[in-house]
């Protein structure tokens, strides 16, 4: 039953993140993705600190302590940001698609260091999302060529995540999920603050429009997104719930074409294919 309610709550991230990436692409019409992302972990900090606080904080060693600051700066504050960045240059489909190769890498570094699960049907359905993610990744721009700029910041981004998800998935055993996703947001944010002097004259141009917007994103992919991460990682572990979480590209990608009228290529048809067929054989096999 806990592995089912773990898949069940990592399906309801994946669907909020992906939502989330598309009204992203739309607000970095209007901001660039530093100051997004700056912008959302303050917001995002100021609804998890207080409740951490009020509901109490994990009785943590000074390694854990130290290790959740890292995760959160690492987690947040950076592969957030490259991601952004990456989406802004490749589009929401695309980037969507090439950060599936960030559970394939977290499942093997989940079975050797946790001892997470690692079957035949989790290898089988890897090989599809990283047939997904060659397919993607050797796709020309609009442009003509590769955009590898964007490459760099996306896979930059999963590989940061990997660490943060390994780390979480060993800090919420036997401890609050919320209280550990909302630290690790605060130290993020806290990490963000650094970033302010790049992003004033984003923030004076916002307007309600765009605060409107960028609350929006906030409340889906940080708070509720992260949340709905966090316990399927109590639940089901991260060798389940994150390859579970990559139906996200699948969602976002759909989405992207039909709202943003991103470009839909027999490459991105192909790579959504493979997609779902890793997600489905690591969803019955998990």
């Amino acid at each position: 039953m806990n592995v089912t309610l773990g898949v069940i709550l990592a399906l309801s991230a994946a669907f909020v993140w992906a939502l989330a990436s598309v009204l992203s692409k739309v607000s970095m019409r209007e901001v660039n993705p530093l100051s997004l992302n700056v912008i959302r972990l303050l917001l995002s900090a100021l609804f998890y600190v207080p409740l951490v606080l009020y509901l109490g904080v994990p009785s943590f060693s000074a390694l854990q302590w130290a290790i959740l600051v890292v995760s959160g700066v690492l987690g947040f504050t950076l592969a957030d940001w490259f991601f952004l960045e990456g989406m802004n240059l490749l589009g929401v489909s695309r980037a969507a698609i090439l950060v599936t190769a960030h559970p394939i890498i977290t499942m093997f570094v989940a079975h050797y260091t946790l001892g997470r699960p690692l079957t035949l049907g989790l290898l089988l359905g890897a090989f599809f999302i990283v047939m997904a993610v060659l397919v993607i990744a050797s796709e020309g721009s609009r442009g003509g060529g590769i955009n590898w700029k964007g490459l760099a910041y996306v896979f930059s981004a999963q590989l940061l995540w990997t660490f943060a998800v390994i780390v979480t998935d060993w800090l919420v055993v036997g401890e609050s999920a919320f209280a550990v996703i909302g630290l690790r947001i605060g130290f993020g944010a806290l990490a963000s603050l650094a970033f302010l002097p790049r992003i004033e004259d984003d923030v004076r141009k916002l307007n309600a429009r765009g605060w409107g917007l960028v609350f929006i994103i906030t409340l889906l992919g940080t708070i509720l997104g992260q949340y709905f991460f966090a316990l399927a990682l109590k639940f089901a572990g991260s060798s389940i719930a994150t390859p579970v979480t990559e139906s996200s590209p699948i969602m976002a990608s759909i989405m992207a074409v039909l709202f943003l009228k991103e470009r839909f290529t027999g490459r991105l048809a192909l790579a959504l294919v493979l997609t779902a067929l890793g997600v489905l054989l690591i969803s019955l096999y998990a």
